[in-house]
């Protein structure tokens, strides 16, 4: 199947995923969907012991997982069993854990790049956490990701960015609410300036979205946010500009959006120009519009030979 279209995997294609099943006495089943550098996996069997250890398959990737099970522990490689409730795990360094599933059981997962997920936080957290309460969001991007895999249509490029997009937009958000709330490190100024940094990668794309905005969706007064930014010696402007350059090199490097001109890419970058996009590169990357096409295309043919 071509990128982007829901396949069944098998064991040993699993394994690449990081996910082992031990000893297993009843067939595991497994969908994979790759849209991009996003990776979506749906399991489900009946009492397995998985042997799970993401860091070293896709030590670049964040994992968001959703697990139902009649019954469920978990151990470290060392510890022992401890009974634990199925729910949601967020994982940006990865898994390194074994887990016991009794009974029917299904884990809807996401794993994602952490390099996408440093537009919503500052900082991502160093260790796993397992919260049995799911929100609407957990619930959301669960349904979301098993509808994906649950057809087999094939996906047209821009269906393929739609995909990953969402994924990783909603990974950030749950990452920001979720473990930005649990863990209590981040001071309130810290925190709402995430929140912004999180409202503005999602809104980027708008040409009309501007530092006002931005404080009116996260409800503090323009001059809070500005003070707030200026202590990490940024701007909301600045942001913004920076949050548009990211999604615009983001278009420009993925061959799926070739068909699309510099100007085409600016608009959709929320840029109000072309000129604008090629100093917001220059400023941030050190680069032009053509020179990164220019770069992946020699990537591309250097990898062909």
């Amino acid at each position: 199947m071509g990128q982007g279209n829901v396949r069944e995997i098998s064991a040993a294609e699993l394994i690449a995923h990081g996910v082992r099943a031990v000893g297993a006495r009843s067939p595991l089943h497994a969908l994979e969907r790759t849209p991009g550098p996003v990776i979506l996996l749906s399991l489900h069997g009946i009492t397995t012991e998985l042997a799970i250890d993401t860091t070293t398959a896709h030590p670049e990737h964040a994992v968001f997982a959703f697990v139902d099970a009649a019954g469920l522990s978990t151990k470290t490689p060392d510890g022992p069993w401890m009974p634990l409730e199925g729910g949601v795990v967020l994982a940006a360094p990865g898994v390194t854990h074994h887990v016991r599933c009794e009974g029917a059981w299904r884990v809807t997962a996401a794993y994602v790049p952490r390099s996408a997920l440093g537009a919503f936080v500052a900082a991502l957290p160093t260790v796993a956490w397992i919260l049995t309460e799911r929100r609407p969001l957990d619930r959301a991007m669960q349904a979301f990701i098993e509808q994906i895999l649950d057809t087999d249509d094939p996906a047209t490029s821009i269906e393929r960015y739609a995909i990953e997009h969402l994924i990783v937009e909603m990974s950030g958000a749950i990452l920001l609410d979720r473990v930005g709330a649990a863990s209590g490190q981040r001071s309130p100024r810290a925190a709402l300036r995430d929140r912004a940094v999180a409202v503005i990668a999602q809104q980027c794309g708008d040409p009309a979205l501007n530092p006002t905005l931005v404080a009116r969706e996260v409800q503090s007064s323009l001059r809070q946010l500005q003070l707030v930014f200026a202590e990490a010696e940024n701007s909301v402007a600045g942001e913004i500009r920076h949050q548009r350059a990211r999604l615009a090199k983001s278009l420009l490097i993925d061959s799926r959006f070739d068909v699309l001109s510099i100007e085409q890419i600016s608009q959709r970058a929320g840029f109000h120009s072309p000129m604008s996009l090629r100093r917001a590169l220059d400023d941030d990357y050190g680069t032009t519009p053509r020179a990164l096409r220019a770069h992946r295309s020699e990537e591309r043919e250097t990898a062909v030979r």
